[in-house]
């Protein structure tokens, strides 16, 4: 099912310490929107996602030419709620894009655990990103 949200209208302008959105910014219809209104009525707010860049379903896609399937995203093309999947790079561009400002970013592997090589090339190793954002 393909998420979509009610505009927190009710809800005051920075009504909020923080937004949360956990792991579901690639179900939800319109990220855009739903991200402008969380800036709205949160100080602050967090966002995590699975990464698309992650060398897994980079090589799944290059060697088998097939929409990946992994431990944080593990549906097929056909019965995925995902509609709207990004890398971190396409997330930080989106954020200078839209003015927010990134106060915070956790890069992890499906454990939730950093390495070396994720702080040298998250893209390319971070299963899943985590920013706080202003």
């Amino acid at each position: 099912p393909i998420l979509n949200f009610v505009p927190a209208e009710r809800f005051r302008k920075h009504e909020f310490d923080y937004v949360v959105l956990a792991q579901s910014l690639q179900v939800i219809k319109n990220p855009q929107e739903l991200i402008k209104e969380m800036r709205r009525i949160g100080k602050e707010i967090i966002v995590s996602f699975p990464n698309m860049g992650h060398w897994r379903p980079r090589l799944q896609l290059f060697f088998k030419g097939m929409m990946p399937v992994t431990d944080t995203l593990p549906f097929k093309w056909f019965n995925t709620p995902n509609i709207h999947l990004c890398t971190i790079n396409d997330f930080i561009g989106f954020c200078e894009e839209h003015n927010l400002r990134i106060s915070q970013r956790v890069i992890v592997n499906k454990n939730q655990k950093s390495s070396l090589l994720i702080k040298l090339f998250p893209n390319l190793f971070g299963e899943v990103a985590t920013f706080r954002l202003r």
